[in-house]
């Protein structure tokens, strides 16, 4: 029990050592190549992605279409139907 509380102790101590006890080193700048590597991958990615939504619009409208060449369509009556006569 005693090595949790030595433990838990020497934690909260670190912890309340503040920021100066954690700092890291700051990046370096982004080189020219860097950037322009990461802007070009950016663009392929844009460009997947709408390349993406332009075939999900075509699979669904070539669906919906095929859908309703399928489907009997039923002639819309306009009045009763005209029976002729026997003589």
């Amino acid at each position: 029990m005693r090595a949790y509380l030595a433990a838990g102790g020497a934690a909260a101590a670190l912890l309340m050592a503040g920021p100066g006890f954690a700092q890291i080193a700051p990046l370096p700048e982004t080189s020219r190549a860097e950037a322009q590597s990461n802007a070009l991958n950016n663009s392929l990615t844009t460009q997947s992605q709408n390349r993406s939504a332009v075939q999900q619009n075509q699979f669904e409208t070539n669906s919906l279409r095929s859908q309703s060449s399928v489907q009997p369509v039923t002639p819309s009556y306009t009045g009763p139907s005209v029976v002729p006569q026997r003589r």
